[in-house]
């Protein structure tokens, strides 16, 4: 089927009135006369519902880069509430500094049997052993202890 003008119009107006599934619809279907400002706005409107898989696709589709600050800040906020997965969802999304990483480790160290998730974040985004020997006296001594233990079958 043919791109149309008017389908991509009326997605415009679906997109102002909030019907995002519409205009979602819409734009896919005819996403080579979409426009990257009108991309742009599904996906900040997509992330205030906090719809990400659907804000991926659309960036990617639409070939403009993801909302980091907008992913950034909405982790920051998940991280206050104490939604460990959600913030590190979006972290990994928008590419979180070292910063970041070690807020949510200190939330996920103060939750109990999140130990697992603790350690892979120190490996993959605190630089492993090596960049957790660096941080060694702001980790917790507990932590330091279950990195040494060994899974046994």
């Amino acid at each position: 089927m043919p791109a149309s003008e008017s389908e991509v119009l009326v997605g415009r107006r679906y997109l102002e009135r909030g019907f995002l599934d519409a205009a979602m619809r819409l734009f896919v279907r005819n996403a080579e006369l979409v426009t990257a400002p009108d991309w742009s706005r599904l996906a900040e409107r997509l992330l205030d519902r906090h719809r990400i898989p659907d804000v991926v696709s659309v960036c990617e589709l639409g070939g403009v880069p993801l909302p980091r600050d907008r992913m950034l800040t909405a982790a920051d906020a998940a991280l206050k509430r104490k939604d460990v997965d959600g913030a590190m969802r979006l972290y990994e999304l928008a590419g979180a500094d070292r910063e970041r990483w070690t807020r949510l480790l200190d939330v996920l160290t103060g939750i109990p049997g999140r130990e697992r998730q603790a350690i892979e974040v120190v490996e993959r985004h605190l630089g492993g052993a090596a960049g957790a020997d660096a941080s060694a006296a702001a980790a917790p001594a507990d932590l330091q202890a279950l990195r040494q233990i060994k899974a046994v079958k």
